[in-house]
């Protein structure tokens, strides 16, 4: 069931109505600057030592809307039109992390905890030689790669080197830890050849020259995605970053976020509110 919307009253004592922007909750939010944005949403959740605030829009971030219910307030990032909710900070007076592994936060008195399942824009690439002269095949195939991306993305290749073990179970462990494996046996270091094996049944491979392997893989790699949450638990509330990017959006999300939103302290809030004039009832 939806929540009721807050009730906010606001009795205008002195000043103009251009001190009641409906703006984003700006993290520079000082006296005279207070909007009923950066209001509604401490009124949101009173017990909560912080609430949420953006500091800037980097490109792509298209709008910042404030929203405010009975219980949880905070802002909407929003990308094109039709507009699409990329990324929600919301404060309430509690959240669940019993899912999420603990960060660091960089606050002493903010704990963080992350949710997170990505794809991210790197493609990693693991090449399994069977033996000595694949060993030396692989090596040389690396060096010729290097400088090549697939799809516009970089590609990390790396070599396994325990030739002294299975392929069969070096590339069963291979395919839980990598997007793709590569296999050179003798026939394939003789030939110029490789094998090439994924999760996806499409991208796999016999006999393949090494350009006919990346074809198959620019024609399956997934795009790059970051989903999940963030969570900032302190005194009296949470706040809680929702994350569902995709595409370029997603390659930078995670630094955008670091450096576009914020915490402001409630209590200042309310004494640069109180201190404009305006009566919080």
């Amino acid at each position: 069931m939806r929540r009721p919307i807050i009730l906010l009253a606001i009795v205008l004592v002195q000043g103009g109505c251009s001190n009641l922007g409906l703006g984003e909750a700006d993290c520079s939010a000082v006296i005279p600057d207070v909007s009923s944005a950066n209001i509604l949403t401490f009124q949101a959740v009173p017990t909560a030592k912080y609430t949420p605030c953006v500091n800037g829009l980097p490109l792509g971030w298209d709008t910042a809307e404030s929203f405010a219910e009975s219980g949880r307030g905070g802002v909407r990032i929003v990308r094109g039109t039709p507009t699409s909710t990329f990324l929600t900070a919301t404060v309430t007076d509690s959240c669940d992390v019993s899912e999420a592994v603990a960060v660091e936060s960089g606050f002493a008195d903010i704990d963080r905890f992350e949710d997170i399942e990505l794809q991210p824009v790197t493609i990693n690439i693991l090449i399994v030689p069977s033996g000595t002269e694949p060993l030396s095949s692989a090596r040389q195939l690396v060096d010729e790669l290097a400088e090549v991306e697939i799809d516009n993305r970089p590609v990390i290749y790396t070599i396994d080197e325990s030739i002294d073990e299975p392929v069969s179970s070096r590339v069963e462990v291979a395919l839980s830890q990598y997007d793709y494996v590569l296999i050179i046996d003798d026939v394939d270091a003789e030939d110029g050849t490789v094998q090439l094996r994924s999760n996806v049944s499409a991208a796999a491979g016999h006999d393949l020259e090494p350009e006919e392997a990346l074809d198959l893989i620019e024609e399956d790699v997934p795009e790059v995605f970051y989903r999940g949450d963030w969570y900032f638990t302190f005194e009296g509330g949470c706040i809680t970053y929702e994350f569902d990017a995709t595409g370029a959006l997603a390659e930078t999300i995670a630094e955008d976020a670091e450096e576009s939103l914020g915490f402001y302290p409630a209590h200042e809030l309310r004494e640069s509110a109180e201190e404009q004039g305006f009566n919080i009832l």
